[in-house]
């Protein structure tokens, strides 16, 4: 009956985000404009990643940056992409130069290696390794 269909996050530098998730291999699906907002939905798969971006916007806390210290805060964390083989992926990010932090690689409590980067926004992503 239901699937899931959308994240969505508020950016404040639009098509610096988009060249981003363009390097992971998002397309653009859908988009929208006015004078108050840009909707970019951006596709890759099945997932659906929506862009927000207002004119006027508040920025991402800080503490919403770090992954250590905002799990336990209440709310959306991160969302995670998968990948085929892990060390494949740290490899691609690097080369790309998509993070400026070392990359380190944890094998979940679930028991998949994943790492983490950051958007241009400071918003994070997982990377993880497929079942």
């Amino acid at each position: 009956m239901f699937n899931f269909n959308h994240v969505t996050i508020s950016v404040d530098n639009l098509e610096e985000t988009l060249n981003f998730y363009k390097i992971f291999g998002f397309d653009k699906h859908k988009e929208y404009h006015d004078e108050n907002v840009d909707i970019v939905m951006l596709k890759l798969g099945d997932m659906i990643l929506e862009i927000f971006h207002y004119i006027e916007n508040n920025k991402l806390p800080e503490h919403s940056k770090d992954l250590g210290i905002d799990l336990k805060t209440i709310g959306n964390k991160h969302f995670g992409i998968g990948v085929k083989d892990i060390n494949e992926a740290k490899k691609f990010v690097g080369e790309n130069k998509l993070t400026d932090s070392e990359i380190t690689i944890t094998k979940g409590r679930l028991g998949r290696p994943y790492f983490f980067i950051k958007d241009p926004n400071g918003i994070l992503m997982e990377i993880i390794e497929e079942d």
